[in-house]
């Protein structure tokens, strides 16, 4: 039986967890750290074609999609480095780890290609049927998604295997990866079974919400998409919080009770916020 990996863990209500061991997954894994970079690059890239490229697609940028995608993946990259750092280095030496960094990574970047690639075209990527082609870069960029969220699954269960999974962190961090497979990747996946992300309104997003475009004319299903894959931050930031949010001296199972409701709480908004698109309200109008 393995032992629990508890030595760089805080105890419940203390500060002296230290955020910087995220970046010992990174310092060690290439894909990921250069994974970070080049999507942080990409978003200076997509910011400056902006302002230099007149074009539109939908009634926004053509390089909008490319850009927020590549926030998201900078995110999500830092969030699985975050997590990994609860896990003992020999681990993150081993096969099942290195299978996670590779298929993410791989994953990862033959979406950002083709999105990329579609946005120089002035086309889009995604809900494009126009040709063979295209339906069938569609449809593995559907696979790329499903194995995006499938890793962290992987990843929940390594760390739940060698941590002591009533530490509030580790149950924290391991329910934020098991809920974004469940509402992100499910959200995800019928978003994409669908001609496109409204539900009504005006088929467009220029009128949408700042950043995110979001309809405020009819439903749009990337709403609950979004709030299920952030739950892997949402959840531990939460836990994070706890040491300011409770008295200092509360139990261990204060802490978990507080994630737990917090968790049902925002599984709970996540799924409201789907039943709304699908009926055809807007998040925010």
């Amino acid at each position: 039986m393995h032992q629990p990996y508890l030595s760089r863990l805080p105890d419940p209500g203390s500060s002296n967890f230290n955020p910087a061991l995220w970046w010992e997954p990174i310092s060690t894994q290439p894909a990921w750290r250069w994974s970070i970079y080049a999507y942080a690059g990409l978003l200076v890239v997509c910011l400056l074609a902006m302002g230099l490229d007149e074009r539109t697609l939908h009634g926004v940028s053509v390089w909008s999609k490319p850009f927020k995608f590549s926030l998201s993946l900078v995110v999500y990259f830092a969030t699985l480095a975050w997590a990994a750092s609860l896990l003992p280095g020999g681990v993150r030496e081993g096969k099942p780890f290195l299978a996670i960094v590779t298929i993410s990574s791989a994953m990862a970047l033959f979406e950002m290609i083709y999105i990329t690639y579609q946005a120089g075209q002035g086309a889009a990527s995604h809900f494009n049927f126009t040709t063979p082609l295209h339906a069938t870069m569609y449809s593995l960029m559907g696979i790329g998604a499903t194995l995006m969220v499938l890793v962290l699954l992987a990843l929940a269960a390594l760390i739940g295997r060698y941590n002591r999974l009533g530490h509030p962190l580790v149950l924290a961090t391991v329910i934020g990866l098991v809920l974004t497979f469940v509402l992100g990747g499910g959200f995800g996946g019928y978003l994409g079974s669908q001609g496109g992300h409204w539900v009504g309104g005006t088929q467009s997003d220029a009128t949408g919400t700042a950043l995110f475009n979001w309809s405020r004319s009819g439903g749009d299903l990337r709403v609950a998409h979004f709030f299920g894959m952030h739950a892997m931050q949402a959840i531990p930031l939460f836990a994070l919080s706890l040491q300011w949010l409770l008295p200092k001296r509360a139990s261990e199972n204060a802490h978990i009770t507080a994630i737990i409701t917090f968790a049902v709480a925002y599984a709970a908004f996540s799924t409201m916020t789907f039943v709304q698109a699908v009926q055809g309200k807007p998040f925010l109008s």
